[in-house]
């Protein structure tokens, strides 16, 4: 049997590796972009390290939306996004570490994984955005950095490159004694 020649191993190598990236590419899409969009779960970026090491930051984590009445499952553990104050935009992520009633509602208390101590005010349902469903680390730096505009732009560019990158595999000549058939 012939050794492989250096030119063909290094082909090989190259076409390996650009394999793998390739479905690093495709899986981080899919987990960033395709899945949130699909079962209607947002995601976000997280810019502190209060949930370190479970959520470091810098994450996009993917949030299922939540109505005030359908926060009446949620239990202790479970990692939810919430307004800090109602009528603001300013969200927060930290794990519910208790669960109570006060006056006939239901109230949560929170803490980052990160923190020495439980969030100072307890988070109402009227509060809480939703449930975290997963998280892609390193994901949100790109989020933060792009717009709207940039990121679908980016999503066509990688989808042709992945389309004409198949088309390449099925069309290119094969070569004899290569040992592909």
């Amino acid at each position: 049997m012939r050794r492989p020649r250096p030119k063909r191993r290094l082909r090989t190598v190259i076409s390996w590796l650009c394999g793998v990236l390739l479905a690093a590419i495709i899986g981080v899409l899919l987990a960033s972009v395709v899945v949130p969009l699909a079962m209607g779960w947002v995601p976000l970026t997280v810019l502190t390290g209060s949930m370190e090491p479970t959520i470091p930051p810098g994450s996009q984590v993917v949030v299922k939306p939540l109505r005030p009445e359908q926060t009446q499952g949620l239990t202790k553990g479970q990692i939810i996004t919430y307004l800090r104050r109602p009528g603001t935009d300013d969200m927060i992520t930290h794990r519910i570490i208790d669960v109570a009633e006060v006056d006939g509602e239901t109230v949560y208390r929170t803490q980052g994984d990160a923190n020495n101590a439980p969030d100072p005010d307890p988070v109402r349902s009227v509060q809480v955005r939703g449930v975290v469903r997963y998280h892609v680390p390193l994901v949100g730096y790109v989020a933060q950095l792009t717009t709207p505009d940039q990121k679908r732009t980016g999503i066509w560019i990688v989808a042709g490159l992945l389309i004409a990158y198949a088309v390449w595999e099925v069309c290119r000549p094969k070569r004899k004694g290569s040992g592909r058939h």
